[in-house]
């Protein structure tokens, strides 16, 4: 299959624009992680959803979902738009290209789930190509808006999955309790067992406060640097490589 594609075991990812985040591991495993098999005919919102890929990962886990993607990148609609087409979840999944700023001013619904892998690297160096900015670093959403806008958005029992690289992790836990929202679970991934810090750190948040937080580690590579048997068994509705 040519490289602008992704094939999973259910659906596709047609990624071909330089603009536009590829695939990714955080991306699966924050899918992966997102507990949505139970809810009844709910609504999900995917804030920046890029190609397309939480979208048709939530549809694949419960088909009863009615799920909305949006992005500020025009190319990533399109391509989240075509992946939704040629998926068996079609009429589950609608993208739109807006901001959350603007989404948040029309939206007239709360969400039992809202999902988001956003723009990372607040700090650092950033690159001089601004379309690789826009989905890298906090340009057009930072993490103040996100979670601003996911109190206003979120059902009061519903779930809020996010996922942070660790150097963001503790800024990331501060704002969290500005915003009166609380985890209640955990995902913490390592690349391998000798690496010093975690790779990204997966949440799962609540508005109502609870005594009990859910601590996961999960290593992507054993000490052989071979793919874990807990990563594939994490994976393996999706990948197509995992039996």
């Amino acid at each position: 299959m040519p490289k602008d594609f992704f094939a999973f075991k259910q659906f596709t990812i047609y990624q071909p624009y330089a603009d536009v985040m590829k695939v990714s591991t955080d991306s699966v495993l924050l899918g992966c992680f997102a507990n949505v098999e139970n809810i009844n005919q709910g609504n999900a919102l995917d804030i920046g959803c890029g190609t397309g890929l939480l979208c048709l990962m939530l549809a694949q886990k419960n088909r009863s979902l009615k799920i909305i993607g949006i992005d500020i990148n025009a190319n990533a609609c399109e391509c989240a738009q075509y992946n939704v087409k040629q998926s068996p979840f079609y009429q589950q999944i609608e993208i739109s290209n807006i901001s959350l700023k603007n989404f948040l001013n029309k939206s007239n619904i709360s969400y039992d789930v809202i999902i988001s892998n956003p723009p990372y690297f607040s700090n650092s160096l950033q690159s001089q190509r601004t379309e690789k900015n826009i989905y890298r670093h906090q340009q057009e959403m930072t993490y103040e808006e996100l979670l601003k806008s996911v109190n206003v958005l979120l059902k009061d029992d519903g779930l809020f999955y996010v996922v942070i690289p660790y150097y963001e992790e503790k800024q990331f836990r501060t704002l969290i309790n500005d915003h009166n929202l609380y985890i209640h679970k955990t995902l913490i991934v390592w690349a391998h067992p000798k690496k010093q810090y975690p790779h990204i750190f997966i949440f799962e948040i609540q508005k109502h406060s609870s005594e009990y937080n859910h601590i996961q580690n999960l290593y992507i590579y054993n000490d052989q640097f071979r793919y874990s048997e807990e990563y594939l068994n994490f994976t393996k509705e999706f990948y197509l490589f995992v039996k």
